[in-house]
């Protein structure tokens, strides 16, 4: 048998052992998606470690554009992953997003379960539970079976026929992607329950049966999909579920973010559940959470450049600056930006002076591609929302990562020398250099070291860079190889040992980046891989004594409430404890633990 025949016989073998092994797995222990009381101990451990979540999502389908952002952004991967995401695109034009739940059923949901939740103690309420699980299921079937009449269009057909070629020479990337899209669509099931599935995924993720690099990447692109059709409410119960452990470590405090790629991916087409709604919705989650899950506001500068423009024809599109404003009154802690998408954090006046063409891409609609001085707009949007987050102290989280933009050169907007332009001009900005710069740093050791370095030497004991951070999220490599991660992380901490205030212990930040960390196809070890990995860097010589004591609790939770402005006093703090005023909410777990913590390693503005 020759090498190609023997990849195809192993990797259809693959898919039939694996789905016949776990068909009538049972010895995962079932975990229904029950509504936690926000006191009962599942969820809540007042004496325990202060964890935050500094980069999470909980969105659904009707909040982004998943179509484009598969097809433009998530195929440029390179290899199989990005072949993948390209087909999976492809089916996703056949999907009818709007069977997803939308803003007012999202509400609604809540509404009902609001009585139960106020009144619960540590018990689980029945009522509630029923009523979650069969939500979940109803979502759940909903997207299977979109996703199978996706495969069965002609689109499908066309995948199938390029999955079951056998006359080829060799197996290419593209048949190795088609086999392994079609097989794991060919693998979903209607008649099987939320939970079912939850614990047929997760089984064959704990025996270690998912090795092919093809079918991974197909069932957690499948699987983020399918996460999409689910009520945000459940999205948040699965993250918890996956995490906390209960009397060991709990996550006190998750912030999502959320996104807006209305203009750069779909011409300005508004998302099912517009910007507005969600940021109810996200009000509605903090509440019922007891102030356990916070978001953070998505700012467009396209969009608010677009909203002046259009204020002239007298039917505006909504802004951003006026979002941003409304959501910090309603429960977000911070705002979120994008510059991957395709602007700079400042300086994109400077970028069209050097290449005029440069937003002339077909993906963009005309009144952008052609737009005289829209960098010198860009930058104007920008200007103004840095002043007003300077002025009011409410941080910003920023993707880093040179990823998940619809051009190369997009990406590269996201890199250390544009931000270092937006912290020379507006020094007292809190910023968090979401991904570090890449959500690959093993893989991409050499260049991705330089690249996190760039960012640390923007972090200062004073002046510009005294309130800048950076996270964790998507460091998915945690999990795959621990040691490299373990290596890589070392060099960082021991590069900036002398740093003070400024070293990195005092400046990186847990995120898991859930629920974008599906895509990977192995999520549940995250939380628990850093916690070894932090473990093991308290026990390096190198940062022996006082020092080594205190990383793994800056890391996973004290090093986020000096970035995010948490303690007593700070702006963001008085916010949040007006907001849980107004909403009757008591003060939630993170704030006594946050005022726990010995006083912060002191920065100057």
């Amino acid at each position: 048998m020759d090498k190609d025949m023997k990849r195809r016989v192993l990797l259809k073998a693959g898919m039939l052992a694996g789905a016949a092994s776990l068909g009538g797995c049972c010895w995962l222990k079932p975990r229904d998606p029950v509504p936690y009381c926000p006191t009962g101990s599942m969820v809540s451990a007042p004496d325990g470690r202060l964890t935050i979540d500094a980069h999470a999502h909980v969105f659904n389908g009707t909040d982004l554009p998943v179509e484009p952002f598969f097809r433009l952004v998530l195929a440029r991967e390179a290899g199989l992953p990005g072949a993948i995401a390209g087909l999976i695109g492809e089916l996703l034009q056949a999907v009818a997003w709007n069977v997803a739940p939308g803003a007012q059923r999202e509400l609604a949901m809540l509404d009902k379960l609001r009585p139960e939740l106020a009144a619960c103690g540590d018990g689980r309420g029945t009522t509630a539970a029923e009523t979650v699980r069969n939500l979940a299921d109803t979502a759940h079937r909903q997207g299977v079976a979109q996703l199978r009449q996706a495969l069965d269009s002609a689109r499908g057909a066309q995948l199938r026929d390029k999955a079951e070629r056998k006359a080829a020479a060799a197996l290419t990337i593209d048949m190795l992607a088609a086999m392994a899209v079609v097989g794991e669509i060919e693998l979903l099931d209607e008649d099987e329950s939320y939970e079912a599935y939850r614990r047929r995924m997760l089984a064959e993720e704990k025996a270690a049966l998912m090795v092919d690099e093809a079918r991974r990447s197909a069932r957690g692109m499948i699987a983020f999909v399918l996460q999409n059709f689910q009520y945000r409410y459940v999205t948040i119960h699965d993250y918890l579920q996956l995490y906390n452990k209960p009397g060991e470590r709990v996550v006190d405090l998750m912030m999502p973010m959320m996104v807006d790629y209305d203009w750069w991916l779909s011409s300005g087409e508004t998302t099912a559940t517009a910007l507005r709604d969600q940021v109810v919705v996200m009000e509605a989650l903090a509440i019922a959470t007891g102030g356990r899950v916070h978001g953070f506001v998505p700012f467009d500068p396209l969009r608010e450049v677009m909203h002046q423009v259009t204020l002239r024809t007298g039917r505006p599109v909504p802004g951003s600056f006026d979002l941003v404003k409304e959501a910090l009154a309603r429960g977000c802690i911070g705002v979120k930006l994008y510059p991957p998408m395709g602007f700079a954090p400042l300086g994109n006046a400077g970028i069209q002076e050097k290449n005029p063409g440069f937003w002339d891409r077909p993906w963009l609609p005309e009144q952008v591609r052609k737009a005289p001085g829209l960098g010198q707009q860009l930058d104007a949007a920008l200007c103004r929302l840095y002043e007003y987050c300077v002025a009011e102290d409410v941080p910003i989280m920023a993707h880093t990562g040179l990823s998940n933009g619809p051009a190369k050169d997009f990406e590269g907007l996201a890199g250390a020398e544009h931000w270092n332009t937006a912290l020379q001009a507006y020094r007292g900005l809190r910023i968090n250099f979401g991904h570090f710069g890449d959500t690959a740093p093993v893989a991409h050791q050499g260049d991705v070291a330089a690249r996190a370095l760039a960012f640390t030497k923007l972090m200062q004991a004073s002046g510009a860079g005294a309130h800048a951070y950076a996270d964790s999220g998507y460091f998915v490599e945690a999990m795959d190889d621990e040691d490299k991660m373990l290596s890589l992380l070392q060099q960082l901490y021991t590069r900036t040992h002398d740093k003070g205030p400024a070293a990195l212990e005092n400046r990186f930040l847990y995120g898991s980046d859930w629920e974008m960390t599906i895509t990977h196809g192995r999520v549940e070890p995250y939380l628990a891989s850093f916690e070894r990995l932090f473990d093991r860097m308290a026990g390096d010589s190198r940062l022996a004594g006082e020092r080594a004591k205190t990383l793994v609790r800056k890391f996973f939770g004290a090093n986020a409430a000096d970035y995010a402005g948490l303690r007593a006093g700070e702006k963001t703090r008085a916010r949040l404890q007006e907001f849980y005023k107004r909403k009757g909410i008591p003060d939630a777990d993170w704030m006594r633990k946050v005022d726990a913590l010995p006083s912060p390693t002191r920065t100057a503005s």
